[in-house]
């Protein structure tokens, strides 16, 4: 097997278990906090933790250059170069502590999150994916421990407190930290200063529903959004796991001047991530709203429909973006990305106190769809893929805004949507089998 389908298979196990487990971390939260402490609580706690997660993207300012510049530092063998980076890296989210004064909380969470992006794109970057589904694991557990304690805080502060300490640990027993040269210094910050902003935009999609939703609406709504996207957003885990893998790839294969691989990475993730989430997406429309309402313990509206077709949008174009930022091309990435965020952020300023959860779907929805539209502008022009590899994702989408008419009508357009996609269901049945054999 090539070292590329080593990477790529390592890392997609690893991430299945790490990203996985952080994802379920959400919705376990929301689920027990609903049934222990109320929706309206709910709201508040959820409202505060997307504050600190937030915090923690310019506290996280060096990851995704972090994992970058390993990946290519590691390409060409340059181990110093590598060491040279971290320490400025991982001592950045301690910046975090000054917080404190304004909310305990909202410091020590954002300075451990800051800890934990760090570590992940690190990791990922040196091609150790699977280090990190280890330390996931062991800091999961105190995750659940956390549920013991009467804190409504202390799962979360017991999982990135341990993912903390881990990750202090890993660096000294793997002699990783360096002495920082100027020159290392000045690809990370050259590089950070764009990536930031874009990070900074995406996060804001992800943690910006839950208390954009309390501040124009109320908790209870905030409630009701935190429920319905902590069990949306399980969805992206699946880009991310991806994302995981090929990311490392992409900065790898591009040091090389292997511009081909990264288009042709790029075309076939697109491909299998839309086949198999509008798949999991019909099944979730037809049985997603009554399973989740009785497991929330109210009726979560069809404020969940839209959230799942808002979440289609945004893995549909994951890996091209992914593509932009990982070569040279991170500023035009950061500028869609921006846009796309600005967008949501006005809409919402009309939508959410008109419409509450579902004008928090909606305009998540013309953001995800405007950021599509301008990736798949520049991933033509600057990576040559196809913008027909979005023609599938407008298929389901249509066909799954059938629900809105009835359960049968959508479960019609599951079969249409499964004849039209079967030549890509051929393909990723072989290429399965082809992870079992011996490549070249």
């Amino acid at each position: 097997m090539s070292y590329e389908r080593r990477v790529i298979l390592r890392h997609s196990l690893a991430s299945v278990i790490a990203l996985g487990l952080t994802g379920l971390t959400r919705f376990l939260y929301s689920a027990i906090v609903a049934r222990r402490f109320g929706v309206e609580e709910l709201g508040m706690a959820n409202s505060l933790i997307s504050k600190a997660f937030f915090a923690a993207i310019p506290l996280s300012f060096f990851a995704v250059a972090l994992g970058k510049y390993a990946s290519e530092f590691l390409g060409g063998g340059k181990t110093d170069s590598i060491r040279s980076i971290t320490l400025p890296a991982f001592l950045l989210p301690l910046a975090g502590l000054l917080l404190l004064p304004l909310n305990l909380y909202l410091g020590i969470l954002a300075t451990l999150r800051g800890i934990q992006l760090t570590l992940r794109n690190f990791l990922y970057g040196i091609h150790r994916g699977e280090h990190y589904a280890y330390i996931i694991t062991l800091a999961f557990v105190g995750f659940l421990a956390g549920f013991l304690l009467p804190n409504i805080f202390a799962p979360y502060l017991l999982f990135l407190g341990l993912i903390a300490v881990f990750s202090a640990a890993y660096l000294v027993r793997f002699n990783l930290i360096g002495k920082p040269r100027k020159s290392e210094m000045s690809l990370l910050l050259s590089y950070s200063s764009f990536a930031f902003l874009g990070t900074l935009s995406g996060v804001f999609l992800i943690q910006g529903p839950y208390f954009m939703s309390e501040y124009l609406s109320s908790p209870e709504v905030a409630g009701v959004v935190s429920a319905i996207l902590s069990a949306a957003f399980l969805l992206t885990y699946l880009p991310q796991v991806l994302q995981s893998a090929i990311m490392p790839l992409f900065s790898y294969k591009y040091g090389r001047n292997e511009d081909d691989y990264v288009r042709l990475l790029a075309e076939k993730t697109t491909a299998f991530l839309i086949l198999a989430t509008g798949s999991a997406i019909f099944v979730l429309m037809l049985l997603g709203r009554e399973v989740l309402s009785v497991i929330f313990g109210f009726d979560v509206g069809p404020a969940f429909h839209l959230a799942l077709m808002a979440m289609e949008v945004y893995i549909a174009y994951n890996p091209s973006i992914v593509a932009l930022n990982s070569t040279a091309y991170v500023k035009k990435g950061t500028f869609v990305a921006l846009l796309g965020a600005f967008a949501v952020l006005l809409s919402w300023l009309y939508l959410i106190p008109a419409f509450e959860a579902v004008g928090v779907m909606v305009g998540l929805t013309l953001g995800y769809g405007l950021i599509l539209i301008g990736v798949a502008h520049y991933a033509r022009s600057l990576l040559r893929i196809s913008p027909g590899i979005y023609v599938p994702l407008v298929v389901a989408l249509l066909l799954q805004s059938l629900v809105f008419l009835s359960k049968y009508a959508v479960l019609l357009g599951f079969l249409i949507f499964l004849a039209y996609e079967r030549t890509e269901i051929m393909e990723g049945i072989e290429l399965l089998k082809s992870f079992r054999g011996r490549g070249s």
